[in-house]
């Protein structure tokens, strides 16, 4: 039986420097999913600069999330092809390994069946995920429409760290976010609950996106 926790954060906000902090404390792994223009902006929210990219995510994986965090769905085509492969080769440019992973940006419904198509025909990603909470401890049945578990403030989260403790077969515990979203009142307290909570449990395995879905392809748990 294998237990296995994946988390990805959405965006390279500077904020991702203190939750890879907290990560690193509790031995966890995590994915993070890039805009490759946005990168170095300033304002609300500012994001980590190009040149930083390779150090601040050193050990953990980068997957690409648009060039510039459009809604895919309100895109043509050309556009969509033009925002996920620019993104991916960008980004792979600036950590030195192919990039084969993706969230899709914006919000809901932000993903369709000519979106993930097209991803499908003209791209070497191998998985995209979803905002779409399923609750479940399920693996995917499309790589390219993987719907998380839930989100990290999501009021259920203990409710579905306890079922994946009890889990007496091979399970997948998936949690998403993004790290500005912790700094709302007791996010980071919140956060580092989670993780300690998930540090503390036994025979539990914790893997980035990628790794993931490399153990479903060894292990034949076809999507």
């Amino acid at each position: 039986m294998q237990k296995i926790v994946t988390f990805s954060f959405d965006d390279g906000v500077t904020q991702d420097r203190k939750l890879i902090s907290l990560l690193k404390k509790y031995g966890l792994k995590c994915t993070f999913n890039l805009n490759s223009k946005l990168l170095g902006s300033k304002g609300a929210l500012s994001k980590i600069a190009p040149d930083d990219v390779k150090e601040v995510y050193a050990g953990f994986e980068v997957a690409s999330h648009t060039c510039t965090h459009p809604l895919l769905t309100q895109c043509s085509p050309a556009r969509i092809a033009e925002e996920v492969v620019g993104d991916y080769l960008r980004l792979s440019e600036l950590v030195g390994y192919p990039v084969r992973g993706f969230a899709y940006p914006g919000g809901r419904p932000n993903c369709d069946r000519l979106v993930t198509e097209m991803l499908r025909a003209c791209t070497s990603l191998v998985y995209a995920r979803t905002n779409i909470s399923t609750y479940e401890l399920s693996f995917p049945r499309d790589l390219l429409q993987w719907d998380p578990t839930l989100h990290i403030l999501d009021l259920r989260t203990d409710e579905l760290i306890d079922r994946f403790d009890v889990a007496k077969e091979d399970c997948l515990l998936y949690i998403w976010g993004h790290s500005f979203e912790l700094d709302r009142p007791g996010g980071w307290e919140r956060a580092e609950a989670v993780f300690a909570r998930i540090a503390s449990l036994h025979g539990v395995t914790c893997m980035t996106n990628m790794e993931v879905c490399d153990w479903m392809k060894e292990f034949r748990l076809r999507a």
